[in-house]
Order: C-alpha cells, then sequence, then structure tokens
C-alpha cells in the first residue's frame, strides 16, 4: 500500500499520527508500506517514504508522485491528502485508489460546515453558500476570499469525485455529509479510526484533579470553555492541562490569568506521542470541549484506550465513540457553566468516576489497532473489486 499524506511523523494533529500509525499497524499486519508525504518534517517511520513538496507546481508533484509509484509499484494507493487532488483521476485509472477524508473541508468551503453559534449546517455546496458564509457566520466577512474558497471547494469536489475510487470515512456522521452533497452511497467505506494501546513506559498513577484537554488551540476545538469553566471550580482541587499548540495559545494564557486560575492552567506545548501518553495515564477526566461538529474526535477514543472517563460537548460524531453516563458525560449546552457543571458532578463522585473508567476500557477493544487493521483491509478489498468491476470494458453498470 502507498499512503499519501500531509507528513511522514506525527506532528500537528491527529491526521498525521494516524497515518504514522496506520503504516506501522499495517506492517505489523504482514503487508509492504510505503508513503509519500509533502512537508519538510523529519521522517520517523520505518517503511520507505517519498518526498512530493508541496512548494512544487503541479506538473512536480506530478513527477515527484509519478517516480514514486514506478519505484514501489503499490497494489493499493491509500490517500489522505488534498494537496494532489487534481492528479487522483489519473491514479484511479491505474491503480486501486482510495482516499480517506478526515474533515468537512472536503465538501464545504466554510471549513466546519456550522452556522454562527456553531449550529450544524445541513447545506450542500453550491451557490447559496456565497450568500450564507457572509449571512450565517460560516466563512469570512471577506466577500473575495469568501469567493476563492468557494471556488477552491468547486474545485476540490470535481477532482475527488472520480467513478473508479473509493471514499472512506471515519463516521456517520461524516458519511452524512458526503451523502447530503450527492456522493453514491455505494463508493462510500466506513472505517472508524482507533487509539494505539497505552505504550509499557507510560505513567500508571493517576493524579487526582487533573483535568487534560489534548487539543490543537484554535477557536473550534473550544479549549476557552475549559479554561472558562475551571474557573468555576476554584472550591475543588483540581488543575487543568493543555496538551498542545496552536494560535489560541497566548489568548489562552492571558484568559487564565485574567480569571485568576493562571497558576492552575499549564501549557505543555506540542508534544510527541509517547510525552502525550504520559498525560493521558496520568489524567483523572478528559476533556473534549470541541464546539464545531466534529467529524470524528481521536481525543475520545484515546480515553476510552487509557481508561479515563470523559467530558464532551455532544454533536458531530461524538456519539459514535461516547456512552453517555457510562464512559463519560455529554453536555448539550455550550457553555462554560453546563461544561463545568458536568466536570464538578464527576468529581463529586469518585465511585462513578472509576466505574466509567472500567466502562472505557470495556468499550475500547472496538477501537483497538487491530481491529481497524481488519476494517481498513476489508476496505482495500472492495477498493480492489470496485477498481476491477470498474474498467472499460468489464461490463458493468457502475
Amino acid at each position: 500500500m502507498l499512503l499519501i499524506n500531509d507528513g511522514a511523523s506525527p506532528h500537528t494533529g491527529g491526521m498525521n499520527r494516524m497515518v504514522v500509525e496506520t503504516s506501522a499497524g499495517l506492517a505489523r499486519a504482514g503487508h509492504e508500506v510505503a508513503i509519500a508525504y509533502h512537508d519538510d518534517q523529519p521522517v520517523t517511520v520505518e517503511c520507505p517514504v517519498y518526498r512530493v513538496p508541496e512548494a512544487l507546481p503541479m506538473s512536480g508533484r506530478r513527477a515527484a508522485l509519478e517516480s514514486a509509484v514506478v519505484s514501489f509499484a503499490p497494489e493499493v494507493i491509500h490517500n489522505h491528502s488534498t494537496k494532489i487532488l487534481p492528479l487522483l483521476r489519473d491514479l484511479s485509472g491505474r491503480f486501486p485508489l482510495a482516499s480517506f477524508y478526515h474533515d468537512q473541508s472536503i465538501f464545504c468551503s466554510g471549513g466546519d460546515r456550522s452556522l454562527r453559534g456553531w449550529v450544524p449546517c445541513h447545506r450542500p455546496h453550491g451557490w447559496a453558500c456565497l450568500v450564507h458564509h457572509y449571512l450565517s457566520g460560516c466563512g469570512g466577512r471577506d466577500p473575495r476570499n469568501n469567493w476563492r474558497l468557494w471556488r477552491l471547494m468547486d474545485e476540490r469536489m470535481t477532482a475527488w469525485n472520480i467513478p473508479r475510487s473509493r471514499v472512506q470515512v471515519a463516521s456517520r456522521f461524516m458519511r452524512q455529509g458526503l451523502l447530503e452533497n450527492g456522493f453514491p452511497d455505494e463508493r462510500i467505506d466506513l472505517v472508524p479510526l482507533f487509539a494505539e494501546p497505552p505504550p509499557a513506559a507510560a505513567g500508571t498513577a493517576t493524579e487526582a484533579g487533573l483535568l487534560l484537554v489534548p487539543a490543537r488551540l484554535v477557536k473550534s476545538k473550544g479549549v476557552d470553555v475549559a479554561v472558562r469553566a475551571m474557573a468555576g471550580l476554584q472550591d475543588l482541587k483540581c488543575r487543568l492541562v493543555i496538551a498542545g499548540e496552536g494560535p489560541e495559545k497566548a489568548a489562552l494564557a492571558k484568559l487564565a490569568e485574567g480569571l485568576g486560575i493562571g497558576g492552575r492552567v499549564h501549557f505543555t506545548g506540542e508534544l510527541r506521542p509517547t510525552e502525550l501518553a504520559n498525560w493521558y495515564a496520568r489524567a483523572d477526566i478528559v476533556l473534549f470541549p470541541v464546539l464545531r461538529p466534529e467529524p470524528f474526535g481521536l481525543v475520545g477514543v484515546e480515553a476510552l484506550a487509557y481508561g479515563k472517563p470523559i467530558v464532551a460537548f455532544a454533536g458531530g460524531a461524538v456519539e459514535e465513540w461516547m456512552w453517555p453516563g457510562e464512559t463519560g458525560l455529554r453536555v448539550d449546552i455550550r457553555t462554560p457553566a453546563a461544561f463545568g457543571a458536568a466536570i464538578r458532578e464527576l468529581m463529586d463522585s469518585p465511585e462513578r468516576k472509576e466505574a466509567m473508567g472500567r466502562a472505557a476500557l470495556a468499550r475500547y477493544p472496538f477501537f483497538h489497532p487491530g481491529a481497524f487493521v481488519d476494517r481498513l483491509l476489508a476496505a482495500f478489498e472492495r477498493t480492489i473489486r470496485w477498481h476491477r468491476d470498474t474498467a472499460p470494458g468489464s461490463g458493468s453498470k457502475r
């Protein structure tokens, strides 16, 4: 399998980490794997790699990717990149091709497919989006930039809707978005993601009152909500650890100081997977204050892997990995007060918190890497059959 991705190291977000871990899981299952990647970060994978620099014009990317394809000769191409979309049609004609789309930016020019106040949008991509980007707050205030993003989305949707390829998504929520945009259901494979089990070197002692938010520090992740919720818990013995990096970091630190809780909020910065594992192991409760309709939410299944209860806002794919009242608490109202009340409810009931941790571990096997690899290989088999059955002259009516 040739995987195409932004990076070949587990940095800046769940997608890169997932692709790196997928390559290792496929190798453990006895398959030959390589990664074609775009960025200039250090390579950390042990499989063969091929650089397809994003800085190159599309013709240069085509040549670099063609060199990788000729050298590695894959049986299946597994694409996670939006940076080579114009090249997919040619690839799908020559190889079984499956594209894994991780978020709604593949069919929404606003990015998160949500209106003002993070209200979910179910409108398919179309001309009406240009109006609603401004009126409904799902885009920016600059109509020229909205037009640029809309045109980009138009080009993207044309590029990835290729009859000889298949599409993979991690959640029923993402599948719904594809269907609402007219994508044929028979070409969509649902492949829920996974979390690696805790490494043997990870700490095992839970720190009472440690609230962990693993997130990229951008507005849609709602980390400010967790900070504001923390301000209402000053009578409790707890502290907030924010694991991640992003453009909102300075504003979040200023917010914590302004609320008088600067000493109880710790920013770790960007972490390697082994470092993040230690924080998961120490966490008392994992927090998921994401405001946008979440396309999957890798943090949720990582909390299951470590046997940690989670407090999360409802919406998106959260219900696909959370069992409310069993493995955590779902918060239906997106306010710091409601989020803080749920945290307090767990902090006030240690027995319930521990029971939720045990239930989380019991639910984890479905999201184990081995189970994911089995689902992925089954999807690859469907991709191979689809490529064969849709070949010119095959007699298929697809």
